[in-house]
């Protein structure tokens, strides 16, 4: 059962999207349907991949993505946010594509595909 584009968009919290001291981070909050995540990434940012040892996603507790398999899942219950940390460069200031890679125990492969833009750094 395919899940529409237009739907997984909206995991996205709008506007989440920033650079943080060892790369850039964002959020997901689940608003459609219990799920449970069996594997996670890579994580497309501009084309460019970042593999699952490169993210790191706040549920309950910090995890690296590459952690999340079918004996050790991550449920994703109704109204969930997680932060997803992807270590690495920081984004430069502007617009960028993203494109979340997960496979869900209930519908099997999901891309999530984002566009958000991060600001420009502001001097103090």
């Amino acid at each position: 059962m395919a899940i529409p584009t237009a739907l997984l968009k909206r995991f996205y919290v709008k506007g989440s999207l920033h650079n943080s001291e060892d790369g850039f981070e964002f959020r997901l909050k689940n608003t459609i349907a219990p799920a449970t995540v069996v594997s996670f990434g890579p994580i497309e940012v501009d084309g460019e991949p970042f593999g699952p040892d490169q993210v790191v996603i706040t549920a309950s507790r910090p995890r690296t993505a590459n952690t999340i398999t079918a004996k050790a899942p991550l449920p994703l219950h109704m109204g969930k946010t997680v932060t997803l940390r992807v270590l690495g460069p920081p984004l430069t200031p502007g617009s960028h594509e993203i494109a979340v890679h997960a496979v869900t125990r209930e519908v099997g492969p999901v891309i999530i595909e984002i566009d958000d833009s991060v600001a420009p750094e502001t001097g103090s």
